[in-house]
């Protein structure tokens, strides 16, 4: 299995588009890995997570032909994680000898409603996918957990166990500290994750478990009873992903902060190679 990341950013982008602090002066000063576009990451070349509206210069600076794409994954409804006005670029006249017709669309009640929102969209199938049940996405099985992420629990905010032919990932954002329902299900089914992509979005600030973000700090709560429960282990590649600008994540900064735990930072363009077999 091969996880791209191809935006790892929050909201606002690392430099943030309208911001002079120190850390924002910094990234742009020194460029490379340290200029971060909205989240987005795609596994292997046909399963999408996340359209931000990045998504096209993702394309571009990757070498993504988009319509390849055939399954798409949507964790939440907010701004950075789903664009739809972009669906209506999927038909004539605007898309001609799309080689995949349909793109299929999977996530939960709030997206639903935000891209239904959409006129004129066409050549997506839309399908909402219930938490807890493993569905046959492509040539994966996906299984959506609830994320502690959005004050209304309508909106099914989702992190994804991504269950492939060789390896086994769980993509963990945005959320805050898991739901306790959230491991207890992991240990239940006796998951065990070849790669786990972690939520980083306030770095090395402090923040409670209940919030719908995570830090280094959270990361290593979540961590350390992921081990105990047997879910990871010390093959397990782990990364933290998704910045946001306040918690200074130039690279060699956040580098510097986890060595100790041996994770791995995401930087646009990132790809890591995930294999269960050890």
């Amino acid at each position: 299995m091969k996880l791209t990341y191809l935006g790892t950013a929050a909201a606002e982008g690392m430099p943030a588009v309208f911001c002079n602090c120190a850390y924002c002066k910094e990234a742009r000063k020194l460029g490379g890995k340290n200029i971060r576009t909205r989240s987005q990451a795609m596994v292997n070349d046909d399963l999408l997570i996340d359209f931000p509206a990045d998504t096209y210069f993702h394309f571009l600076t990757n070498g993504i032909e988009g319509d390849l794409i055939k399954n798409l994954l949507i964790t939440h409804p907010h701004g950075d994680h789903l664009y739809p006005a972009e669906f209506e670029m999927r038909h004539s006249p605007f898309a001609h000898e799309m080689r995949e017709g349909t793109l299929g669309v999977y996530c939960g009640a709030g997206a639903i409603r935000k891209i239904e929102q959409v006129p004129n969209v066409k050549h997506i199938d839309v399908h909402k996918i219930s938490p807890y049940q493993p569905t046959v996405v492509g040539e994966y099985t996906v299984t959506a957990l609830p994320a502690r992420h959005m004050d209304d629990p309508a909106e099914e905010p989702f992190i994804y166990v991504i269950c492939g032919k060789d390896a086994t990932l769980l993509y963990a954002h945005d959320t805050g500290y898991f739901y306790d329902e959230v491991f207890q299900y992991i240990e239940k089914e006796g998951i065990r994750f070849d790669c786990v992509s972690y939520d980083c979005t306030n770095v090395n600030i402090s923040y409670s478990d209940k919030g719908g973000h995570m830090g280094i700090s959270n990361i290593g709560r979540v961590h350390d009873r992921l081990m105990k429960m047997g879910a990871i282990d010390e093959n397990t590649v782990e990364i933290v992903n998704h910045f946001s600008h306040n918690g200074n994540p130039l690279q060699h900064v956040v580098e510097e902060l986890v060595k100790d735990y041996g994770f791995l930072v995401a930087y646009d363009g990132m790809q890591t190679e995930i294999s269960g077999k050890k």
